[in-house]
């Protein structure tokens, strides 16, 4: 096994091991930099044997992932952090809505960058992140600057659900439901992020004047990661089907994407630009629907696939996703617990290690039934509906059943019968919104 493999699992294992092991037996920080001297000893000392430097590599990374992860919890003692003031009672905050608004039918949730709080009388700068659940009406915008009235609490523990290990993995600890909302200013967030949101918006109502419902709320699922209008029926029957992943920028969805655009643009253009097209086409997808830390994470998720295809060489791409995966937990420790970056990692190393296996076994059992050319047809059409979809779900599926509880045998099927319309619609629908967004063209969006 490759040795950085070895060192990206040894990390992942410290990551485990400060989770479960280390913060509950209250190892502290230092006592973690202490032993990390012996492992590094080990490999300035015998830097010629080859295992001894792999052994304190590994070691090494174990440690130095535990006290990450134990730094990157936040310390509520803290009176500088807005979760210090947590189940204190009432509170006055201000700041800023600092993501694209997730807007329901009555309600809309709003991650606010903390800038001060009043809380029994006095009034202190504060940082951190706040969810707010407030009213729809009035609606607020990335960037507008807001004074929140509120109980401000740690968020809620539920029988089948944690809602507060789900926002802690977010970098949210604080959570007000339905508070007053007062709009101070707007403009106050990057102009780079205002536009794009803005953008967002225009074919999202674009998407809605041309469509009719539902399939503007899939449209605007499929497209633009808003699924908020979406039927709660017709959302579970897409659970229920194994093909949810085609209607919310996940992970598995992105890396397939990107799969397809990968070949799409194959055949069109060969392989050198395809390769590029491919990756600026992921980087400015992911930008557009808003670039929050899931998507950009599939996105990298979707680019080393694409990668692997380019070169041809299975092996680079498996160690640069587990090098990639290191990294990303490097930068967020708790992600290694979302489900989003699990079903992102396991969707791209199913379809690093199994598509070339399923392809070649495609090929020989179609080559006992048909002639060549005939066996070639229908394996284009099965490597793009059929062989992917296989590839990725044989490790996605078992997260499936861990973290939603729910099998769904029809999966494959369902899929093999929806993804060849895929390319289409997103490409139609996408050539709708654009149009939508530009007055004089709507007529033609709309014909």
């Amino acid at each position: 096994m490759p040795p950085l493999v070895l060192v990206a699992a040894a990390w992942v294992a410290g990551l485990l091991a400060a989770h479960h092991w280390f913060l509950p037996l209250g190892v502290e920080p230092h006592s973690l930099v202490l032993l990390g001297l012996i492992p590094l000893a080990a490999i300035l000392l015998w830097p010629r044997d080859r295992q001894m430097r792999l052994a304190g590599a590994c070691v090494l990374a174990l440690l130095l992932a535990a006290l990450r992860y134990q730094t990157a919890l936040p310390n509520l003692e803290d009176p500088g952090l807005v979760a210090h003031y947590n189940d204190l009672g009432w509170a006055e905050l201000e700041g800023i809505v600092d993501s694209y608004p997730d807007v329901r039918d009555t309600w809309a949730n709003l991650k606010i960058k903390a800038e001060s709080i009043e809380i029994e009388g006095e009034q202190r700068p504060v940082r951190g992140t706040v969810l707010i659940r407030a009213p729809r009406y009035p609606t607020s915008s990335y960037g507008d600057r807001l004074r929140i009235s509120g109980l401000l609490e740690t968020p809620p523990e539920f029988e089948d659900f944690s809602y507060r290990q789900y926002l802690a993995r977010k970098g949210i600890y604080s959570f007000i439901a339905y508070p007053r909302v007062v709009k101070i200013e707007s403009g106050q967030g990057s102009p780079f992020w205002a536009a794009l949101f803005s953008a967002k918006d225009r074919a999202r109502d674009a998407l809605a004047r041309l469509v009719p419902d539902p399939e503007a709320s899939l449209l605007q699922g499929i497209l633009l990661g808003i699924r908020s209008g979406i039927p709660d029926d017709l959302y579970e029957e897409y659970n229920t089907t194994g093909t949810s992943h085609i209607i919310v920028i996940s992970g598995s969805n992105i890396t397939f994407i990107a799969a397809m655009f990968a070949l799409a643009f194959r055949r069109i253009l060969g392989p050198r630009r395809a390769y590029w097209l491919t990756i600026a086409g992921i980087a400015v997808y992911v930008l557009f629907v808003g670039a929050d830390a899931a998507v950009v994470r599939a996105g990298l998720m979707g680019g080393l696939f694409v990668t692997a295809i380019a070169l041809g060489r299975r092996s680079t791409a498996y160690v640069s996703l587990f090098a990639t995966a290191a990294i990303l937990t490097l930068i967020n420790p708790m992600a290694l617990w979302d489900a989003g970056f699990q079903l992102s990692f396991a969707a791209t190393l199913g379809l690093i290690l199994f598509a070339p296996g399923i392809q070649r076994l495609f090929e020989r059992e179609l080559a006992r039934i048909a002639s060549q050319e005939r066996a070639r047809q229908v394996l284009r059409f099965l490597n793009e509906a059929l062989i992917l979809t296989l590839a990725a779900q044989i490790l996605t599926l078992p997260l499936v059943v861990y973290h939603f509880g729910r099998l769904s045998l029809v999966a494959p099927l369902a899929n093999l019968l929806i993804l060849p319309a895929q390319p289409p619609i997103m490409g139609l629908g996408g050539a709708a919104a654009i149009a939508g967004m530009v007055p004089f063209l709507e007529p033609v969006a709309q014909a």
